[in-house]
Order: C-alpha cells, then structure tokens, then sequence
C-alpha cells in the first residue's frame, strides 16, 4: 500500500522467498475493477498470490498453463499480492 509521497510501508517492500509452495489454480482478479481479469494463482493455504514469472507477460502468460492442478515450490520475489516466480518447480 503506497503511502503519502511515495513512501511504502515495510508490508509493501518487495520480499525474497524461497520455497513457497501452492497449488496453482485459474480464477478472477481485480473483480470490480477496470483490470479484472483472469489471473493464474498459487494458493500456500496461508495466503493466495497472483503468480507471475520474471520476465513474463502481466497477463495471460501461456508459460503458466502447465502448472494449472499442480502443487509447484516457487523461489522469486513477493510484492504485495503477487508472486514474481525465477525458479517453479512441480512438487506434486
């Protein structure tokens, strides 16, 4: 959550994860909103993310199709909502 001039609180800093493990699942983002669209998730039981790959589109990236019903382990960078993936590797 962006703050009076610019600032960020310490909940929206980017973050380094390792290991962070969901099932991956399809479903609606931003309902309500100019940008609702589907989204790809990964759901740890805890939290839900959006999931992203470096280097990938925002959205309606192909790549994370292969992943939809899987239980993957995620390395990568969390902001706010959202999982920014460098490594997905299927664990069940």
């Amino acid at each position: 959550m962006a703050m009076a001039g610019g600032e960020r609180s310490a909940d929206d800093a980017p973050k380094r994860v390792t290991g962070v493990t969901g099932r991956v699942s399809r479903g609606p983002f931003g309902t309500g909103s100019k940008s609702e669209h589907d989204a790809v998730w990964i759901d740890t039981g805890a939290a839900r993310y959006v999931l992203r790959r470096k280097g990938g589109p925002a959205m309606g990236d192909p790549a994370l199709e292969r992943y939809l019903g899987c239980t993957v382990r995620c390395d990568g960078v969390l902001l706010s909502h959202t999982l920014v993936a460098n490594a997905i590797e299927v664990v069940g």
